[in-house]
């Protein structure tokens, strides 16, 4: 005991010495713990994505909830929270299992807190759009100035660059592409034909764009005959919309030559004289001779009229025609409806009165043009002119105007 004592004596300065030594310690290392300043600038991560001159660039998802979690656990600790599980929970990117009802009152105050510090924090990207290769993206963790200290998270500020790299050039088409694409077909017979551009399966390039919105000119559509050469032009509003999208630029003529083919003969319709015996019959029997009224017929001409779709439309064939030029590409095309139609010159004589000649036509509308036959469906109707005419001359006036076409 005597000699503890005297140890005691001997070293009581230096013990004391060191004794005050290990405090001064822990105060330092607890106020350097507590005023640490976090520094998340090599956890940020950047992505570039689309294509060269209108690339974009944003913070990674994953590198974007690290950065958030490490500055809101900071937060946390700022306003002294100190449950271990939550913040081991909010570190590991777990925080969708973290319920508020599950904290006590004054550890949910805290966290009220860590979120109100959190409101004068803004991390982002800027000048992230627009981008080419070898342009420079910032990112900044800047801190509100002017805040209360309770309300200031201690997290080291930065602007942090990045290089643009990685980006796709642009893929540069030409007219031929875009025709080639859009499937160029034409329906209708000769003669009578149109041109159509087929949107369904056009490729991923042309996709992108709303194509229905765009006209292109199609002189002489609807009257349209094997090889004929058309000379289209590529619409102006979609050369800028291409040369803007981004992911394309336009080069070379906006023309492109397209030849007619593929249009059936009216007159070599595999069924077309059985069609045409039905008009017969029907001008036959609209002018069945009776007792005292006897009718003589004799055929003048038969004559048709294409459709796309079903006529029986609100417009006139007038405002139709000149719409017909303007081709806009749809994903189907509506099926070919052909209306075939007999003229006639019919003598109509009486026991008491004298003969009288008129001219009108008998015949059906809306067939179907199936491969190389005309098909009936129940939209098919029996079509009679609704007042004959008494010169041959005035109808025929009246098949032009209605667009009617001679076989």
């Amino acid at each position: 005991m005597g000699k503890i004592k005297d140890f005691l004596n001997r070293f009581k300065w230096i013990l004391i010495g060191a004794l005050i030594f290990v405090i001064i310690i822990t105060v330092i290392a607890t106020l350097i713990v507590k005023n640490h300043k976090v520094n998340v600038e090599d956890d940020v991560k950047v992505d570039f994505s689309g294509y060269n001159k209108s690339g974009s660039a944003e913070i990674t998802d994953d590198s974007y909830e690290k950065v958030m979690n490490k500055l809101y656990v900071r937060a946390l600790k700022q306003s002294n929270f100190k449950n271990k599980e939550v913040i081991k929970m909010i570190e590991d990117n777990n925080t969708e299992e973290i319920e508020e009802e599950n904290l006590n009152y004054e550890e949910q105050q805290q966290a009220r807190q860590a979120s109100k510090i959190m409101e004068n924090v803004d991390f982002d990207i800027h000048n992230d759009t627009d981008l080419k290769n070898g342009d420079k993206v910032k990112v900044k963790l800047e801190i509100k100035k002017g805040i209360s200290k309770d309300y200031k998270l201690k997290a080291k500020e930065f602007t942090k660059e990045f290089k643009v790299k990685g980006l796709e050039e642009p893929k540069n088409l030409t007219a031929k592409d875009l025709f080639e694409g859009l499937k160029p077909k034409f329906t209708g017979v000769n003669g009578a034909g149109s041109f159509n551009l087929i949107s369904k399966d056009a490729p991923k390039a042309l996709k992108d764009l709303s194509l229905s919105n765009y006209e292109f000119t199609v002189p002489n559509n609807g009257n349209l005959k094997n090889g004929e050469e058309l000379n289209l032009k590529i619409p102006q509003d979609l050369v800028d919309d291409i040369n803007n999208s981004g992911s394309n630029t336009f080069s070379g003529s906006k023309s492109y030559k397209v030849k007619v083919k593929d249009l059936k003969d009216i007159n070599n319709i595999d069924n077309i004289t059985e069609v045409l015996e039905k008009n017969n019959k029907l001008i036959n029997k609209a002018y069945e001779s009776s007792e005292y009224r006897k009718y003589n017929t004799e055929n003048i001409g038969n004559y048709y009229k294409v459709q796309n779709g079903n006529s029986g439309s609100i417009y006139s064939y007038e405002d139709e025609d000149k719409q017909s030029e303007k081709v806009t590409p749809v994903s189907d095309i509506e099926p070919t409806n052909l209306t075939l139609i007999t003229t006639a010159k019919i003598t109509e004589t009486g026991e008491f009165t004298d003969s009288e000649v008129k001219y009108s036509y008998e015949g059906y509308e809306n067939y179907k043009l199936e491969g190389n036959r005309l098909v009936k469906d129940d939209t098919t109707e029996e079509l009679s002119m609704t007042s004959s005419k008494e010169k041959l001359d005035e109808l025929t006036k009246k098949l032009d105007s209605d667009n009617y076409k001679k076989m």
